[in-house]
């Protein structure tokens, strides 16, 4: 969004992004996110639990949790499902689409400096953004196809690649 704002519209980017501006946008990506965890934890709740409570992942988890339930869980696993994909695919198909409104208005710069210079602003950001979804994606991908069958290993995948790509941002920038 704000690469956006300043490559398209550079001499409005003070007036378009203002402080109210941008608390709305927090308080609506926090409300997403508190709704796109609410909803999992009550269907949990609701199930019965008669074996193991043993949860076998680092973090108490949606899907470790109602896999212990002792009734048919495939609603709570079609809701896994749909969690895990709007939570992956909606930012990255939204930073997606503020790319190519980028590049269309990029190429529409007359000067290559002045292009380059955009592209290089772009070009950080974007790298960062295959390092953090590429290893997320491929670890749910694998776990979802059960290609990885060791909990341990799978849950190693999962904390590696959601904690190494940040580990990465200084670096980067």
């Amino acid at each position: 969004y704000d690469r956006v704002i300043a490559i398209c519209w550079p001499l409005r980017y003070s007036t378009m992004n203002t402080n109210l501006r941008m608390l709305l946008i927090i308080a609506g990506i926090w409300s997403l996110v508190v709704l796109l965890e609410i909803f999992p934890v009550i269907f949990a709740a609701r199930l019965p639990y008669c074996s193991s409570r043993e949860v076998q992942s680092c973090c108490c988890e949606h899907g470790p949790v109602y896999k212990l339930a002792c009734t048919d869980i495939s609603y709570n696993r079609q809701l896994a499902t749909a969690k895990t994909l709007t939570a992956l695919l909606g930012p990255l198909t939204f930073i997606i689409f503020t790319y190519v409104i980028v590049v269309v208005a990029v190429t529409r710069i007359a000067s290559i400096s002045q292009r380059w210079k955009a592209f290089h602003t772009c070009l950080t950001h974007l790298l960062l953004v295959l390092l953090y979804y590429m290893p997320v994606i491929l670890a749910y991908i694998r776990g979802n196809l059960r290609l990885v069958q060791n909990v341990d290993l799978f849950t190693a995948i999962l904390t590696v690649s959601v904690t190494l790509p940040p580990m990465l941002n200084p670096i980067i920038y």
